[in-house]
């Protein structure tokens, strides 16, 4: 009765004694307890090993007479170098991968455990040769990154097996298993069934509800509960788990994902079933429904390009650095549709509204049936749609925070969901702050001291969490200045050349501070780079956008202004300001990578800007609103209230 109850769930029949074995030491496995003694264990083996090879290499115990107490010094070892790993949180971390930061921690332990050999040698505690003393941290250190080695190799073996397994079947279904068989994996469920295209079908739930165990859902068995996730993969031979548990604890899902992954299928959570089952959304109007989301399938591999070229999102493509990056990407034969909610009018697109290729989505882009319609069938996303600016970012920064956090959630989870891969990210290298100390690299300290600066590293954070299948890449972009169909004046270098221009006179407060810039075409240049940039050279990267001689101090830049602008103008140096933020930025690491290099000077942007103000009559009214970001979104919150108000998409 067992065996058939076990074959109506879909799990494989257990016909060797060795299978139930390993089925009950993989269910010990998934235990944190279980999974830390075995660590502790295998930390132990290698000290062990490493104090018997440093033994044999001396000749032995018999042919060393200053060795003693063999079996005292392997527990002391052993001990010290467990200890160690501990308090180096070297059992918290992801065990079976190595880093930069895992290399660092062996060498403390190694260098630990040197000093307390050589303290018990001096002080008569243990008689040890000096090369003995000097090997067994050696050997120590070698065995247990050895081990994780090991590890890394047999789960990255085992994610090689799966994705060969499912290259095999790409014409066999798409197979889907549902985490959670309540309402939410019901709904999800039903959606699938009537929306998704041929070749896609349900294996089943999972549910740890006792109740829910062998019954049926939509036609799809339950096929037993969260633990049995691995079995249930091998043998239901499911390509893709979707977590539909809205309110099950965190701890539950990251378990479930981890196992997943481990795994080697994909895996997704679906952002808030239950309010898109029901027709709502949390946080912004809009909703979608999962029939949006489903349709079309969830793609294994990207779509095939068009015959008129590869198609790419911009949020906030109507923007100072959007609306230049939209007429790269369509000079380069890209199909290009824009998402933006034009907050600061279409001045950025108005004179190509009737390109063949462009096509403008106008909508919010925390409105997740905007983005899905967005995404749908792109091959890249470039992302510059936020609110921007600290003055801006001020104004409501409980909205600020709840706004860029769900706005990225939202753009990510979507990309996992439609298949796109390359994902290029808009940041700010205003994330380093308050940090003089000579050149500022992508590995510095990051030291914020402005909310929107504190908004852009939570982003990067979301974008780097469980990133999957998408290959996301951070531009931190220094201080962007010059002229764009879409026209700024509260970026510095453009309002000190405003004010030059118009009153013969600049002001500047304080000007010792340091500031990084690029102009924005440059800074256009730089997304297009790392969007046909190869995956294994900027996948999960983070770049600095500008260059070093575009450090500039403050003070230097408003005399820079003065003589660049053709026409006398006064400098007068105001008192000091209050402005903490003071960083001078390097660039290598984009140079040399992706070979990029500003090809537009601070003195061409400033003469560009100045160009344009004198040629342009409108522009010279530069203390208007729909110049400045802030007063424009101050404006629009006074007009239809800050609790009903839409927040529009300020692009950077």
């Amino acid at each position: 009765m067992l065996v058939k109850h076990r074959e109506s769930q879909g799990l494989p029949k257990p016909t060797m004694p060795f299978q139930l074995i390993w089925r009950r030491f993989e269910m010990l496995w998934r235990r944190r307890l279980v999974r830390n003694v075995v660590k502790v264990l295998a930390d132990a083996l290698g000290a062990t090993l490493a104090v018997l090879v440093a033994i044999w290499m001396s000749g032995g115990p018999s042919g060393s007479a200053l060795i003693t107490s063999t079996d005292g010094l392997i527990l002391a070892v052993a001990a010290v170098t467990v200890l160690a790993i501990a308090m180096c949180n070297g059992y918290r971390s992801v065990w079976h991968f190595t880093d930069g930061r895992e290399a660092s921690r062996f060498v403390t332990v190694g260098a630990l455990l040197l000093a307390v050999l050589f303290f018990c040698r001096v002080t008569g505690l243990v008689r040890l040769p000096v090369v003995t003393a000097l090997q067994i941290p050696l050997f120590t250190v070698l065995f247990c990154v050895g081990i994780r080695a090991v590890r890394r190799w047999q789960v990255e073996e085992r994610k090689r097996r799966s994705c060969n397994r499912i290259a095999l079947r790409q014409a066999e279904p798409y197979r889907v298993l549902i985490a959670g068989a309540g309402l939410s994996g019901a709904k999800l469920s039903r959606d699938i069934l009537l929306t998704a295209p041929k070749g896609v079908t349900i294996a089943g739930f999972l549910d740890d509800d006792p109740s829910k165990q062998g019954a049926i859902v939509h036609g799809a068995p339950v096929l037993g509960t969260l633990d049995a996730l691995a079995a249930v993969v091998d043998a239901q031979r499911v390509d893709e788990l979707l977590v539909a548990m809205p309110s099950a604890p965190v701890e539950v899902l990251r378990k479930l994902i981890r196992t997943a992954e481990e795994l080697g299928i994909r895996v997704r959570t679906i952002p808030g079933v239950h309010q898109l089952v029901q027709g709502t959304d949390l946080h912004r109007p809009g909703s979608a429904t999962l029939h949006e989301l489903v349709n079309g399938g969830p793609p294994p591999a990207l779509r095939p390009a068009t015959e008129d070229g590869r198609r790419v999102l911009v949020t906030g493509g109507a923007g100072f650095i959007g609306s230049h990056l939209v007429r790269l990407l369509l000079e380069r034969g890209y199909r290009v549709r824009v998402l933006d909610h034009f907050a600061y009018g279409a001045a950025g697109l108005a004179s190509m509204r009737d390109h063949p290729r462009l096509e403008i989505v106008k909508g919010d882009i925390c409105d997740m049936k905007a983005v899905a319609r967005g995404v749908r069938d792109t091959h890249g996303v470039i992302a510059l749609a936020a609110i921007v600016g600290d003055p801006a970012c001020n104004l409501d920064p409980e909205e600020t925070v709840n706004f860029n956090y769900q706005a990225t959630k939202i753009l990510k989870e979507a990309c996992t969901f439609y298949g796109v891969r390359r994902l290029v990210f808009a940041s700010s290298c205003s994330v380093y702050g308050a940090n003089s100390n000579g050149l500022l690299t992508e590995r510095s300290r990051l030291n914020p001291v402005s909310l929107y600066a504190r908004t852009r590293i939570l982003s990067e954070s979301i974008l780097f969490d469980r990133q999957g299948d998408v290959e996301p890449v951070v531009l931190r972009l220094a201080t962007v200045f010059g002229a764009s169909p879409r026209m700024r004046f509260d970026l510095v270098v453009n309002t000190l050349t405003a004010r030059a221009v118009v009153e013969g006179k600049v002001t500047i407060f304080g000007g010792n501070q340091w500031r990084p810039h690029v102009h924005c075409h440059d800074a256009a240049r730089a997304f297009v780079m790392a969007l046909e940039a190869p995956a294994e050279a900027v996948a999960g990267e983070v770049f600095n956008v500008g260059a070093s001689d575009l450090n500039m101090r403050i003070l230097d830049l408003g005399k820079l202004v003065a003589s660049s602008v053709g026409r006398a103008v006064d400098v007068v140096i105001g008192d000091n300001a209050q402005d903490p933020r003071d960083y001078r930025v390097g660039f290598d690491k984009i140079r040399s990578v992706l070979g990029f290099v500003p090809a537009r000077s601070l003195e061409y942007g400033i003469r560009e800007v100045a160009d344009a103000i004198r040629s342009n009559p409108a522009l010279q009214s530069y203390q208007d609103p729909i110049y400045h970001n802030v007063h424009a979104l101050s404006q629009r919150m006074r007009a239809i209230g800050v609790q009903d108000a839409a927040i529009p998409d300020l692009v950077a």
